[in-house]
């Protein structure tokens, strides 16, 4: 089994889900893996569905490989790169049940902000490869990122706010320290429907 699918040798190749995983279980893709907590523990608590993490870090990707290797994940497959190119060249239109993406580097200077996820051309592909039932979530600590993504994914989604409260699980690394920290959490949850 290839763990790692690497457009830098490949190129951009379209994806065929079912024989990339050997079978047709739903696909989620986490944009922005980090150290792979959520893709991980995900992974291992529903076999019955395939994981993709697109991570940008080398550092990152290479941290999650040795981890999902580790475990024997057979769900998971890893993508170190851009994920824009990667949602367009690479994912077949509906493909995908499921987007998450959980603190995206906000991009603060003004001058940066094109570099965001949560950006009109972004959405569009996410909501181009989301299944007519697929789903998304978005989470950050950065209040003036998530007010301007909240009406963009509007734009895209029927979408949903809320605060994740103490009874919500931390789904990454950094939503523990900065839960512990006191930082308010904002969520967006969308769908395609």
């Amino acid at each position: 089994m290839d763990l790692v699918i690497n457009p830098r040798e490949t190129g951009f190749v379209l994806l065929d889900l079912p024989q990339l995983f050997g079978n047709r279980n739903p696909v989620i893709v986490e944009i922005g893996s980090g150290k792979g907590r959520f893709l991980i523990a995900s992974a291992m608590e529903k076999p019955d569905q395939n994981f993709i993490g697109i991570e940008k870090s080398l550092h990152y990707h290479r941290v999650i490989r040795e981890r999902v290797a580790k475990r024997g994940l057979r769900n998971v497959r890893l993508i170190n790169h851009d994920v824009f190119p990667v949602l367009q060249k690479m994912f077949a239109d509906a493909s995908v049940a499921e987007v998450h993406m959980y603190f995206p580097d906000p991009w603060p200077r003004r001058r940066e902000q094109k570099r965001r996820i949560i950006r009109p051309e972004v959405l569009s592909e996410i909501r181009r490869v989301l299944a007519d039932s697929g789903s998304g979530i978005y989470v950050t600590d950065h209040r003036e990122y998530f007010d301007a993504s909240a009406p963009l994914i509007a734009q895209f989604f029927r979408s949903e706010n809320r605060i994740p409260g103490p009874e919500d699980p931390p789904r990454t690394n950094y939503e523990v320290k900065y839960r512990a920290e006191g930082r308010e959490i904002y969520e967006i949850r969308f769908w395609k429907a």
